[in-house]
């Protein structure tokens, strides 16, 4: 089946350069993208968005941490040995693939459900056992496959110019934010509960990059950890009253369970789905989030994570998936991680890492933590927002105006100096009061109005010959296409 992605969101992304393969002229890396300059306002819109609830919202601090790390760092948090996922190579021509994905598309192909969903249980040798029972060949040259084996997704380097101290590439945020943990601390004045967010970038060597923004090998992270007592349990979290909280209710999607059903957070508390209060305020925010940005709420679910899926550190985890092009990606993970950061990091490095918690006990914090990449949300969002419109003869973007690059284009009418004076001068009135908007004058105005719509601009402000006499201009409508006539100096942010 064509991917929808390919044919539209991907057609829209390549015309205009919302994103696109880095280093295209050297034919590029599997793995890296760059984003162009709708492309790049449209993931800080996402970005802003998630800080806005996750940050400022809760009162959360906010810090930016370095992206090489030293190998202790990461030999505490576990990622030097359980980092890892099933590789298989051709004999042939060497190309690796992802053993359990390769297996998924195959039962997929074959609509073998039952035993795609299984793949995610199986360990590598049950994935290579499987791989041998189906035959199942090299994709690119037809060649047999070799054994399955683990492979270590940690991006290695030297630090120093002798090279005798190792380092990584951080394989994600959060490790930073627990290594500052008590210094943040004790500088900052926290007491528990205590929320601590991070956006910044994270890098893995994945085995086989694809599906454009879906799986790269550098991509962007945004973390918020919440170091709790787990013995407490308040009525308010983070300026949250919990009794509205824990009556949100949710598409979920229970481990041993083929389709999602609604339940309330309040529900999934009470059957130990959810482990915590703070656990289910995550959830609370990453759905609220989800409905600011409009998105529609058929098309996302929580899904409890399999025990073979769950981290090392788990006691619990919920994905956030949302339907793409590519079936359900997972957009965040939520995860009650103990203290098992914080303890490891304590034993590597010998520092005393434990606070004194709201009553009174000395005690190595538990962190709670949602873990969201800017990436995939923003490819999961265009590839959903496409309208392909045969009435205008062009496809759109249908995005909430929260997340679409500016919320109006200033078009004169025509190539006329009066009008394009004119035009210009709104158009830095506009700016000059904060509004998000872009300035055009070149091709037919409908070829402009179709390349607003086509990146998702709600509103078109046409100058014409009127607004010479009158000082109105026309605003169109990216949804309906009508217009209407407007004074220049009504026109809102």
């Amino acid at each position: 089946m064509a991917a929808k992605a390919e044919s539209k969101a991907g057609d829209i992304a390549a015309r205009r350069a919302l994103y696109y393969p880095a280093f295209g002229i050297y034919d590029g890396v599997a793995g890296f993208y760059n984003y162009g300059p709708v492309g790049a306002r449209i993931k800080r819109k996402f970005e802003n968005a998630w800080r806005s609830l996750f940050v400022e919202r809760t009162g959360a601090l906010e810090i930016e941490t370095a992206n090489i790390v030293p190998e202790p760092v990461l030999r505490a948090s576990g990622h030097l040995d359980a980092f890892t996922d099933p590789m298989v190579s051709c004999k042939s021509c060497k190309t690796p693939f992802r053993a359990d994905k390769l297996l998924e598309e195959h039962y997929e192909k074959k609509h073998m459900g039952e035993e795609a969903a299984q793949v995610k249980r199986m360990d590598a040798v049950q994935l290579d056992a499987a791989i041998r029972k189906e035959g199942i060949r090299c994709q690119r040259c037809g060649g047999e496959l070799g054994k399955v084996e683990k492979f270590n997704m940690t991006f290695r380097t030297q630090i120093g110019p002798a090279g005798g101290v190792a380092g990584y590439l951080r394989p994600e945020t959060a490790q930073s934010i627990f290594v500052d943990f008590i210094h943040l601390y004790k500088t900052q004045g926290l007491k528990l509960p205590a929320g601590i967010a991070q956006i910044g970038r994270a890098y893995r060597n994945e085995i086989s990059p694809r599906q454009q923004l879906v799986r790269l090998r550098e991509l962007t992270q945004m973390d918020l950890e919440i170091f709790i007592d787990p013995d407490d349990e308040p009525d308010e979290v983070l300026g949250f009253g919990m009794e509205s909280v824990l009556r949100e209710e949710i598409s979920f999607l229970a481990k041993d369970a083929s389709e999602e059903r609604n339940a309330s957070l309040a529900s999934l508390l009470k059957a130990g789905t959810i482990p915590n209060r703070y656990f289910a305020l995550l959830i609370y925010l990453q759905e609220t989030l989800m409905r600011r940005l409009g998105v529609d709420e058929k098309l996302y679910r929580f899904r409890e994570l399999e025990k073979e899926e769950l981290p090392h550190y788990s006691k619990g985890n919920l994905d956030l998936e949302m339907s793409t092009s590519y079936g359900y990606i997972e957009l965040s993970g939520t995860a009650y991680r103990t203290d098992w950061d914080l303890s490891q990091h304590a034993k590597e490095s010998g520092k005393d890492l434990s606070v004194l918690s709201p009553s009174g006990k000395r005690i190595v914090p538990h962190v709670v933590e949602a873990t969201m990449g800017a990436d995939r949300p923003v490819f999961a969002i265009l590839d959903n927002s496409v309208v392909d419109d045969d009435g205008r003869g062009w496809a759109w973007l249908k995005l909430s105006e929260r997340i679409a690059p500016y919320r109006y284009a200033v078009f004169p009418l025509q190539k006329d100096e009066k009008l394009i004076a004119r035009a210009r001068s709104a158009y830095g009135a506009l700016q000059d009061r904060g509004v998000e908007c872009y300035y055009s004058e070149t091709a037919s105005i409908g070829k402009r109005y179709a390349r607003a719509d086509e990146i998702g601009v709600p509103y078109c402000i046409t100058i014409d010959y009127q607004t010479l006499e009158d000082d109105t201009v026309t605003v169109r409508d990216r949804n309906t296409t009508k217009q209407e006539r407007k004074p220049a100096g009504s026109i809102d942010a």
